[in-house]
């Protein structure tokens, strides 16, 4: 499955970038409004802060929208968290890595896929609630990059979910890849830290963030 990296220029007045306007391929194109995601800074509240102490610097207020909705239930149905998830990684791409790596992605003829997808649910969403989304890239492991996600009830601050994806750089010849330098360099200014690598990449069980066992 294909990971939606490749979001226009952010702002949207004045005339379009000189890209755009001569049709550019490598055109930056901005995905807010995302499905879901609100694109300022997310409010002040216990769900933000359970993120923050567990080391998402990266976060966003989500709302639930009417296609998440359980057909027999009022409870957001286990798809639409990971429909969320997949909104948030694209978010974490808009908010820290564009334009430069989307336009490396679109220039290179690469691109970026899940390989893997894991999700925990801890408790039921309902429909009226406001939930928070961190994002992390947490792991370097061989080729492959391990991104973890984590949803919080905004007022409570419970964890409703936990994810952790499996990402792979996939070169123009339709290869598996190391992710390239510049990838790590965007990486490492977003999170404020260097992203931990295991040389040796063995396949390990799989488990949840380790704050959020």
């Amino acid at each position: 499955m294909s990971d939606p990296v490749h979001p226009t220029d952010p702002g949207g007045a004045g005339p379009p970038p000189r890209g755009r306007r001569s049709g550019d391929p490598a055109a930056w194109r901005d995905p807010w409004p995302l499905v879901g995601v609100r694109p300022e800074p997310p409010l002040a509240s216990a769900g933000l802060d359970r993120l923050r102490a567990d080391g998402f610097s990266v976060c966003f207020d989500v709302d639930p929208v009417p296609a998440d909705r359980d057909r027999w239930q009022d409870h957001v149905d286990n798809t639409g968290i990971v429909r969320m998830c997949s909104e948030l990684r694209t978010a974490y791409v808009a908010a820290r890595l564009a334009p430069e790596w989307p336009r490396y992605l679109r220039r290179s003829g690469a691109t970026v896929l899940v390989r893997e997808q894991h999700v925990r649910y801890d408790r039921e969403a309902w429909m009226h609630e406001r939930l928070v989304g961190g994002t992390r890239v947490a792991q370097q492991r061989g080729k492959a990059v391990v991104v973890e996600h984590a949803l919080t009830e905004a007022g409570s601050g419970a964890v409703v979910a936990a994810a952790w994806v499996v990402q792979l750089f996939v070169g123009p010849e339709g290869r598996v890849a190391p992710y390239p330098d510049r990838y790590w360099e965007l990486v490492t200014a977003a999170e404020g830290r260097p992203v931990p690598r295991v040389d040796d990449p063995g396949r390990s069980p799989w488990g949840p963030p380790p704050a959020l066992a």
